[in-house]
């Protein structure tokens, strides 16, 4: 009889970790990249910028000129920017990313979930993003080396790599992480 209640104890104690090994992201609704950085720039970065998504080897497009691209442009914009931030498609399992591509400017958003075992290659890719944006600004346009200088890179604990390169870098950076938790 102790063996039966043993057994059963055990058997419960399994479900019990079972279900507890289940992870809120894994069985929630999946995160919309796209709709947290829209919410967490300035309405003038939206209107400006265009905030393009990847997943899937398939790109969309939201904000800024989106409207006016084809499908065509969106592909071929979305993999520009995706390779300045120093990233490769087979490097991300899913991003939302916005960068200026105007040297005016030290500007990049993104929001990375790397493809498995690809953390580091997504971490050392915007980090030489930043590296360069400080470079290319350090002795050209002053406010937007600090702009650059002040990024901010950093993995959350969702597991997703977060970059912000911009004004009010904090907040903006502060806004995507806790949308992320």
């Amino acid at each position: 009889m102790k063996r039966i209640f043993s057994l059963m104890a055990v058997c419960l104690l399994a479900l019990g970790l079972a279900a507890c090994g289940s992870s809120p992201a894994s069985s929630g609704e999946p995160k919309d990249y796209t709709a947290i950085l829209t919410a967490a720039r300035p309405a003038k970065e939206n209107e400006d910028l265009v905030i393009f998504h990847l997943k899937d080897g398939a790109y969309t497009a939201t904000g800024g000129y989106a409207a006016d691209l084809t499908e065509e442009d969106i592909a071929s914009q979305g993999a520009m920017c995706l390779q300045v931030l120093g990233l490769a498609e087979e490097d991300v399992e899913e991003a939302a990313f916005s960068v200026s591509m105007m040297n005016v400017q030290s500007y990049g958003l993104a929001i990375v979930k790397p493809a498995e075992g690809r953390q580091a290659a997504v971490t050392e890719g915007l980090q030489a993003f930043i590296d360069g944006q400080k470079a290319a600004q350090e002795n050209y346009l002053a406010d937007q080396y600090a702009i650059a200088k002040a990024a901010r890179l950093d993995a959350v604990k969702s597991g997703e790599v977060v970059l912000v390169m911009c004004a009010e870098q904090d907040a903006v950076f502060s806004s995507i992480k806790d949308a992320l938790a």
